[in-house]
């Protein structure tokens, strides 16, 4: 082979290369997570009455105010001091006085990676818990996908040789053939 045409196999393969490695780049920052914001934020009342929680990481949180299962971690923690907006039933006091008592309430909250998957708990210091939901909104993530096969072009600069290459993975064993001209 001449020394031209080495140089434009060569000058091929290297911009073939590039591009796939250009190529796989873009498609794999496409999946790649996007970072959250985690700077502190003031809370955000909202037209309906809810309210965007206040942000304040902490870089050294005390412990959650309840018992978390074993192995689990937690991601978040969550607290939420509720004032009833319905009236109580009075009560009757033994010297027959009525009165009406009905303190705000505070919610710990905490949101947990135990077993593969994420998990609340809940619990309060003014009371007990009677009923807790926690409902998934985004569907969980699937696996990457499996490949197990990869192929490709190999060229011997010194020798000149073109080939090809084809490797399979098998469990953690990687199983390949390359051919040389």
């Amino acid at each position: 082979m001449s020394r031209p045409m080495q140089f434009v196999l060569a000058l091929s393969v290297v911009l073939g290369l590039g591009a796939t490695l250009w190529l796989g780049y873009l498609l794999g920052h496409a999946r790649a997570p996007v970072p959250e914001n985690t700077a502190p934020a003031a809370q955000q009342p909202q037209d309906d009455g809810s309210v965007i929680a206040a942000r304040l990481p902490d870089p050294a949180p005390s412990p959650p105010p309840h018992q978390l299962p074993k192995g689990a971690h937690e991601e978040r923690r969550v607290s939420v001091t509720v004032r009833p907006t319905v009236q109580p039933t009075p009560v009757a006091a033994a010297d027959g006085t009525l009165h009406c008592e009905c303190p705000p309430v505070t919610v710990d909250l905490s949101l947990v990676q135990v077993d593969g998957g994420r998990r609340v708990i809940a619990s309060s210091p003014d009371g007990q818990v009677i009923r807790a939901l926690d409902v998934p909104i985004d569907p969980a993530p699937l696996p990457p996908p499996s490949r197990p096969w990869a192929a490709g072009l190999s060229y011997g600069a010194n020798s000149g040789t073109v080939g090809a290459w084809v490797e399979r993975d098998v469990s953690r064993i990687r199983l390949g053939l390359d051919v040389q001209q």
